[in-house]
């Protein structure tokens, strides 16, 4: 007889959440939706430049134009603007994505750009600066801030040769902006706008580590 038979085994088993097949434009994923958002929306500002009149955030008009808290997040200042926001998104917005869900993908990336968008109304109400500001680069540094919590272990190549960990290069890019938002009005960037997005991206970060996430879709 073998007595190992005789000797309670107790078995821990895994909770999994599984999300429900996605449906319809959310089946292309959140991240490639956006991505195609800010596409065609750079292409109609070609077309039609006074879309950033209305749709850009304008410190002396968001006040009666409060749309533009969310809409400015989508508009681009130039192609190398468009394309360098694209090509982070991509990477880094489809990792999030994965490892988050999508719904609380979108929730980050929206929350973390109208947080951007705040903060340079902070500092243009601080300032007296009138200068519009636009694009989604408050919302990918939110991305990024939550993916540096939840994923240490992800390493970036900065300016596509030096190898750093996410969270590294994070500290690197939060310095940078505070060393260079007093420079704003001379560079034409919204540094505060980058600060308040890896603020509130640090937040979800937190929140989501707290507690394992396991989500499967098939």
């Amino acid at each position: 007889m073998n007595d190992d038979w005789d000797i309670p085994v107790r078995v821990k088993k895994k909770k999994f959440q599984y999300a429900p097949p996605r449906r319809g434009i959310a089946a292309y994923g959140y991240n490639n939706i956006i991505i195609g958002i800010c596409t065609i929306v750079f292409f109609l500002e070609m077309i039609f430049p006074q879309i950033i009149e209305y749709f850009a955030l304008w410190p002396e008009k968001v006040i009666y134009m409060p749309w533009q808290l969310v809409t400015a997040i989508f508009l681009h200042g130039g192609m190398d603007h468009y394309l360098v926001n694209m090509i982070v998104l991509f990477f880094f917005g489809a990792e999030l994505e994965r490892r988050v869900g999508g719904y609380k993908y979108l929730e980050i990336f929206l929350v973390s750009g109208i947080a951007g968008n705040l903060g340079y109304l902070a500092f243009c109400y601080l300032t007296h600066s009138p200068y519009p500001a636009l694009g989604a680069s408050g919302a990918i540094y939110g991305v990024m801030a939550a993916l540096a919590i939840i994923a240490p272990e992800i390493r970036v190549l900065l300016f596509f040769f030096i190898p750093l960990s996410i969270r590294a290069a994070l500290v690197l890019f939060i310095l940078y902006n505070l060393i260079s938002m007093p420079f704003s009005s001379v560079t034409g960037i919204a540094y505060s706008a980058h600060l308040a997005g890896i603020l509130a991206g640090l937040y979800y970060g937190h929140k989501i580590g707290k507690r394992p996430v396991y989500i499967f879709s098939f």
